[in-house]
């Protein structure tokens, strides 16, 4: 329980430090859709970074030491973002955030999964971390309140972190370029990049977007919340099925979801996409998990690995998601996302069609 628990404070701090960084940057320092677009892939750049460091580090020297620090330097991180003054100070406070921030959650992620294996669950109170945190963010409303709530909820979750039990842990031998695992695990790394680009260019412009619909901060973090609560209920039936399957539920939903949201013409009509991203999300996610999680060893690796890949992601997906909004729209990113998405489900079907040789095998793939 201290486990999901962590999972959820952690969680909450993050999401709610983040998710008016966009307005922050547009309404506080003028600064441009390309410009927030660099700020945001800043923060996932040095996350993917810190996340295969030390998603390899709690491999080679265990997971208590990497968790317990990751979140501390994250808590005091948060703290720094009451420095900002314009979008260049802004932005390299949020290269500090994004790599503390990458350094605990695959050592979480094996900690939990050696424990019990119920991923699905574990992943919920994450949902329902975000949930709490973007709302709460949205009733605070100042921003130095909410940097301040974060930091305080990220310590808190620090706190509960000095009291896992860890007992023995066994340390692996993992090379610093890991080959043999990311060949391994090429199919999902690969096909989940394309397809969290797609959802991070989107992302990057979506609090201005549900703004410019009539949303206020309040309804931009419930919005946020109904997507995260959601999250938390689908993510409770995950653990019954397939790795695979639950990938392919996801990509599926998540090309249905993109383009729909450019039907709103008002900010209350995004929430049924808003429970649809939701189940997309969850069951893409925790497959993901499952499927290097049951295919490695070096669980740690390859859970930082993946978180990684999903920070590439956010980064290209950010600076693309920026220039696109520049250049055609909030529209054009939404159709240009749908697109990235069905060409990482192209991939990972076809990878994983070429290494089973039939259908039949394709079920237990993900086993």
């Amino acid at each position: 329980m201290k486990a999901s628990s962590i999972q959820l404070l952690s969680s909450a701090g993050l999401s709610s430090s983040a998710l008016l960084i966009p307005n922050i940057a547009r309404d506080l320092f003028g600064s441009s859709n390309w410009e927030i677009g660099l700020v945001v892939a800043g923060y996932s750049a040095t996350a993917f970074m810190s996340s295969y460091v030390f998603g390899r580090f709690s491999d080679v020297h265990g997971r208590a030491f990497v968790l317990k620090l990751g979140i501390f330097l994250t808590a005091v991180a948060t703290l720094l973002q009451l420095l900002a003054t314009d979008t260049y100070t802004l932005m390299v406070i949020r290269l500090i955030v994004g790599l503390c921030a990458g350094i605990y959650p695959a050592a979480l992620l094996a900690y939990v999964y050696d424990k019990d294996k119920k991923i699905g669950r574990f992943s919920s109170f994450g949902s329902l971390g975000f949930g709490f945190g973007v709302f709460a963010a949205g009733v605070i409303g100042i921003y130095w309140g909410i940097f301040l709530f974060s930091s305080v909820v990220l310590f808190a979750a620090y706190s509960l972190a000095l009291f896992l039990p860890f007992g023995h842990e066994e340390h692996r031998n993992v090379p610093f370029f890991p080959m043999a695992i990311i060949r391994h695990n090429i199919s999902i790394y690969l096909s989940i990049m394309f397809r969290h680009t797609g959802a991070s260019m989107i992302w990057v412009i979506y609090p201005i977007f549900l703004a410019d619909l009539g949303a206020d901060p309040i309804f931009i973090g419930a919005i946020y919340a109904i997507n995260a609560f959601s999250q938390f209920l689908f993510m409770q039936f995950c653990d019954r099925y397939a790795g695979f399957l639950l990938i392919i539920v996801g990509f599926v939903m998540s090309i249905l979801t993109f383009p729909s949201y450019t039907l709103a013409t008002i900010y209350y009509e995004i929430v049924p996409a808003q429970i649809m991203i939701a189940l997309a999300w969850s069951t893409l996610y925790v497959g993901s998990i499952k499927y290097v999680m049951e295919r490695n060893d070096e669980k740690g690796t390859a859970a930082g690995l993946l978180q990684s890949a999903l920070s590439i992601s956010a980064i290209l997906g950010s600076v693309l998601g920026g220039v696109v909004a520049q250049l055609f729209g909030y529209h054009g990113c939404m159709y240009v996302a749908t697109i990235i998405a069905i060409m990482g489900l192209v991939i990972f079907i076809s990878y994983n069609r070429r290494r089973t040789g039939n259908s039949k095998d394709l079920n237990s793939a993900g086993q």
